[in-house]
């Protein structure tokens, strides 16, 4: 990647004499030059959205009059909450700024673009300070005011002039404050005089969902790139060995290249293909897969093909169950998932509030916004397991995809004494479909959700659901697949594996609420499930009887210590459908133990998945059939049916 033999000019499109100072600590060599706008015309009402829409609106209008030269757009503004005190018109709203910053913490905000306008370029970013005020007195204020140096400052002050009489905290970048962020300018002023590259994407990096092309004779890893797309990037890193690129435009996008359907794909980490076509998502997921077992040596030239991935019936709307987090954007109580990061890219892992969640449902647009309501009415804090302070932890919805019924898990921090009673009539005004209402608190560390207690608020204590004709009662902490419809495709392909055998009895391990239990049973002579939790039992064995299963059983208690009870041969089929870490070594010593002349094995991890059927081919079994299902749309993850015999 060679230089250009000269470097563009650098233009500042600022009259503020206090950022060319603060711009001569970046480059010695720049013009600065003078750009009216109408700042009004930049329609966002967010601070940081709006800072950032400035500095483009000025970066754009003074390369009109420099189009090869790397134009610099500042624009900074002071956020109180949500509302952006800008320049004061005037002595009397500059005093009215100044007191309400009075003893109060506020964030200095500081827009940055950076524009090429002959090469389409342009690199946006933002810088936060959060500034604490001590409380200030009238004559404190007044006697500021009096040196009328206060009408081209946003906040009606300069940090520089008022210091510590004024300012009894500072966190993050002081020259932010003063109106220029100059490490932040310099970072991105050197990514933007790096030579743009020319690249053609050869391949997607999976799980990473990054595009793959070279350059320099390097790999380039293009976050957001489609293979077949025609690409001019900037390099902005390296890992391991390999360039990490920007994408500045798309040349030619290629044919596998699709819209995505959620405004938030990008930036929320819920999905991660969705601009990639489905088909090719399938073929992705495929492969790897392959990857994984022939170098395990599960898949050899004697073993049957890997079937393609059985497509989920619905890329969208699949789910029937999404876990939200609660989080805070710029000091309000957001709703989401967590943002998106990849390996090779740093993350906070903030959470992005969502408007809508395609992959889920309409049932966000309504549930949403009753939730953020109620919760940002009764001032509840976001909990923060470091110091345990704040309540709101998740928000748990269940959707029956087939009945209409649905099911919300409202999840805090232990302690929190909710009167939540007006949220549950909130939410079924909001949609009717609403059957079950709870309130559920956990005290653990993690960032998971985990039922401690349970209180019902409104409604039934389940809802249901429908699989192959049967119905299936679903509560709070039940297991059940994520995605019905083809969860219905694999039990149907489960019962081919098994066949119809009135003298067969089927073992059941990790069996949840008994789905693909009930589902095989009217087909075999005795079905026996085991799960360790107590609620997943109870689950099954009324799913059991509201669908006239006599033949089912169902014992709560580990794999690893109901199968040291069992003799050899006691079952003639296992059915192992373990969490994702797969099988514990007492465990697959147990099962292997049984001797069963079949083994069903379902996995939602391919790697757990490899790792364990190597075991079982040490002790004679051979692979009948490895038949993955596409359980999750847009995203890494694969359901995988493995059939194994004696």
């Amino acid at each position: 990647m060679a230089k250009e033999d000269k470097e563009p000019e650098v233009i500042l499109a600022s009259r503020s004499p206090r950022r060319r100072e603060l711009m001569a600590r970046v480059t010695p060599e720049f013009r600065a030059v003078a750009v009216d706008v109408d700042e009004a015309s930049v329609a966002h009402k967010d601070p940081v959205k709006f800072a950032v829409g400035a500095a483009i609106l000025k970066a754009k209008t003074a390369a009109e009059s420099f189009p090869r030269a790397i134009v610099i757009g500042a624009d900074t503004v002071v956020a109180l909450h949500h509302t952006i005190l800008g320049k004061p018109a005037d002595r009397a709203s500059a005093r009215e700024m100044l007191r309400s910053l009075s003893g109060r913490r506020h964030r200095v905000i500081t827009g940055l673009a950076l524009f090429r306008k002959d090469e389409a370029r342009l690199l946006t970013a933002s810088e936060i300070t959060y500034v604490t005020f001590r409380s200030l007195t009238d004559d404190m204020v007044e006697a500021y005011l009096n040196q009328e140096d206060y009408l081209d400052k946003a906040g009606a002050y300069a940090v520089q002039d008022i210091g510590d009489a004024f300012v009894r905290r500072l966190r993050g970048d002081y020259d932010n404050v003063v109106g220029f962020p100059v490490k932040r300018v310099a970072q991105l002023l050197a990514r933007m005089r790096a030579p743009s590259l020319h690249v053609t994407v050869e391949d997607i990096d999976f799980p990473e969902s990054a595009g793959k092309g070279t350059a320099g004779g390097r790999t380039l890893l293009i976050p957001g790139a489609v293979t077949g797309d025609t690409l001019r990037v900037q390099v902005v890193g390296e890992s391991r060995g390999e360039f990490i690129g920007d994408i500045i435009r798309v040349e030619n996008p290629s044919p596998l290249r699709v819209p995505p359907a959620c405004r938030h794909f990008g930036t929320c980490g819920g999905c991660l293909f969705q601009n990639v076509a489905y088909p090719k998502q399938l073929e992705l997921k495929r492969r790897h897969l392959a990857r994984l077992l022939r170098d395990a040596g599960i898949v050899q030239p004697d073993t049957p093909e890997i079937r393609p991935v059985m497509p989920s019936p619905q890329v969208y709307g699949y789910r029937n169950k999404m876990e939200f987090g609660f989080g805070e954007s710029w000091g309000e109580v957001v709703l989401g998932l967590r943002e998106r990061g990849l390996a090779f890219q740093k993350s906070l892992r903030r959470t992005v509030g969502l408007e809508e969640c395609p992959i889920f449902g309409p049932s966000v647009a309504t549930v949403f916004p009753a939730v953020l309501e109620f919760v940002r009415g009764k001032g509840l804090a976001v909990h923060n397991p470091a110091t345990g302070r704040g309540a709101l932890r998740h928000l748990v919805l269940r959707d029956g995809k087939q009945t209409g019924d649905l099911m919300v898990l409202l999840v805090t921090a232990a302690g929190c004494d909710l009167d939540a009673g007006p949220l549950a009539e909130s939410l079924a005004g909001a949609n009717p479909r609403l059957k079950s209402f709870y309130h559920v608190t956990n005290s653990r560390v993690a960032d998971i959700v985990s039922c401690e207690e349970t209180r019902l608020l409104a409604g039934a204590p389940w809802i249901e659901e429908r699989i192959g004709g049967a119905t299936f009662r679903i509560g709070p902490e039940t297991f059940f697949q994520t995605n019905t419809e083809a969860a219905e495709l694999l039990y149907r392909e489960i019962g081919r594996h098994v066949g119809p055998s009135a003298e067969s009895r089927v073992l059941g391990l990790y069996c949840g609420s008994g789905a693909i239990e009930i589902s095989i049973a009217r087909h075999v002579r005795e079905v026996v499930g085991i799960d360790s939790a107590a609620e997943n039992i109870r689950a099954a064995e009324v799913n059991a009887a509201a669908n006239g299963v006599a033949n089912a059983k169902f014992f709560a208690g580990t794999v690893e210590s109901y199968l040291k009870g069992l003799p050899p041969a006691w079952a003639d089929i296992v059915i192992v459908d373990p969490p994702r870490p797969g099988l514990t070594p007492e465990a697959k010593k147990n099962i292997l133990g049984l001797n069963a002349p079949a083994v069903v094995y379902v996995s939602c991890n391919p790697e757990a998945l490899a790792k364990d059927l190597t075991g079982f081919l040490a002790r004679g079994y051979r692979v009948e059939a490895i038949a993955p299902f596409d359980f999750f749309p847009h995203t890494p993850h694969l359901e995988i049916l493995a059939v194994l015999r004696k």
